[in-house]
């Protein structure tokens, strides 16, 4: 072989190294962290980023989600792939049990512990006769669809839960009954008819949309990118050629970058946020060793990716909580206090939460893992 061919071949057989040692990994070691990242932003939004003074970028914290999306999509499709390749198909029910152990416990506590608490605190405001009409859609994940934002509206926040359980719900047998690549396919016209759709608005300037225009615009694009991500670096071929996109230690510092642009300007396209998101994914995942694995791996962290589930679903209530005792105690704190306690105390509580209920579920769990 000649030294030019040599030199060509060495990066493609560190990229099949590397995809093998992908392939092989269990455990994406950054994703905690960035999912702790993703529930501090939306604990800063809810708490300090209604702040207009501040940034664009530091009122962005609701764009936390979108980091949220694009890891259910991306280690959701990868997990499915894996079991697909080693077990021959995907066992459905066996997934879905899985999900069920992992959300339902908590989600339907915590539906019930704000059912008690307007019953005790809101039964006559508007807010409260809101929550009770608007119940059957959080009951039945569909409130992202049915909810609007109009005022101060109790658990609206349970419209990206409502998301993800619908891409739980169909994504896995689109990956069950379609060849990965006709799975791409539909995956990327999903993707270009829900960013024209959000590109043109409602048809006729509805207002409010038809229903099946909030459930088509309500598809996060994040979980799509995730999705398409996951196949392509399954893929050898594909993988090995978006080493020039991730193969170096700088690409998770680079795309965080990008991310942080997006979520800066100022009137940017929502769209570029959601692919930055599962861009910042791609860098954290196709090495282990990336720039950012330190931080993102640091224990702290760790550990609040890993209670962000509960983190997410019972952070207004700790907040209204730190909010009620500040008033008793005739306190009049400012923003970053409040998101300092509530950061405190939603931990407590969400680490308790999962060491002493949500761990009984889980364990359960392994009676339907996928057995290499």
């Amino acid at each position: 072989m000649s030294a030019v061919a040599s030199l060509a071949a060495a990066p493609t057989a560190a990229a099949d190294t590397a995809h093998a040692r992908f392939r092989s990994g269990r455990y994406f070691g950054s994703l905690d962290g960035l999912r702790a990242i993703s529930v501090l932003a939306v604990m800063w939004h809810h708490t300090v980023g209604h702040d207009k003074t501040l940034p664009h970028f530091f009122s962005n914290g609701d764009e936390g989600v979108t980091l949220f999306f694009a890891i259910s999509g991306f280690l959701i499709t990868t997990l499915l792939l894996r079991e697909r390749d080693t077990a021959g198909s995907i066992n459905l029910r066996a997934f879905y049990i899985r999900r069920a152990l992992r959300i339902f416990p908590l989600y339907y506590a915590v539906v019930a512990i704000y059912v008690v608490l307007t019953l005790l605190f809101e039964r006559t405001s508007p807010a409260g006769r809101e929550f009770f009409a608007n119940l059957i859609f959080f009951l039945t994940y569909t409130s992202n669809w049915y909810v609007a934002l109009e005022g101060r509206v109790i658990f609206y926040f349970a419209w990206s839960l409502a998301a993800e359980e619908q891409f739980y719900l169909l994504w896995p047998s689109v990956q069950r009954f379609f060849t990965p690549m006709r799975a791409v396919a539909l995956m990327l016209t999903v993707i270009v008819l829900v960013a024209g759709l959000q590109w043109w608005g409602p048809p006729s300037g509805q207002r409010p949309a038809p229903l099946w225009y909030r459930a088509l615009t309500g598809i996060p694009l994040a979980i799509c990118f995730g999705v398409v991500l996951a196949h392509l670096l399954h893929w050898r071929s594909s993988f090995v050629a978006l080493r020039w996109l991730f193969a170096s230690r700088l690409g998770s510092l680079f795309f965080l970058g990008v991310l942080i642009a997006s979520l800066s300007w100022r009137g940017g396209p929502l769209q570029l946020i959601h692919l930055a998101a599962a861009l910042l994914i791609g860098a954290c995942v196709y090495r282990e060793d990336h720039w950012l694995a330190g931080l993102l791996k640091w224990r702290v962290l760790a550990h609040l990716g890993a209670v962000s589930y509960g983190m997410y679903l019972l952070h207004m209530l700790v907040k209204n909580v730190v909010g009620r005792t500040l008033s008793f105690l005739d306190v009049t704190p400012s923003p970053y206090l409040i998101f300092v306690l509530t950061v405190i105390g939603t931990v407590v509580v969400a680490t308790l939460s999962f060491r002493y209920f949500e761990s009984i579920f889980l364990r359960k769990k392994s009676e339907f893992s996928v057995r290499s």
